[in-house]
């Protein structure tokens, strides 16, 4: 799968996110810009156990949905709280 594709994939993801989570957020009052990156790492733990559970359980397309979820919530983390740039050192670009 081309890189583009997987990318929108996990932007449906992110708005399916949004859309389902976004009437339970408003029932307890816990908006996402509140939650500490913690809470997240949390969320994508769980749905690391989950993918590493389906996986044990032989259904990799059950597992590859869990590693979806767990990207896109990376994604609303950064969303939040920034994402560190990445930089690449130009050796890097010079190898052979």
């Amino acid at each position: 799968m081309e890189r583009e594709k997987v990318y929108e994939c996990l932007d449906e993801e992110r708005l399916y996110q949004d859309l389902r989570w976004s009437p339970r957020r408003d029932k307890n009052d816990t908006p996402d810009e509140s939650k500490p990156p913690a809470e997240w790492i949390n969320y994508i733990e769980f749905h690391l156990n989950e993918a590493k559970r389906e996986v044990y359980l032989l259904n990799e397309e059950a597992a590859l949905g869990h590693v979806r979820k767990l990207a896109a919530l990376g994604v609303r983390c950064l969303e939040i709280h920034g994402c560190p740039e990445r930089i690449i050192p130009d050796e890097l670009f010079n190898e052979e």
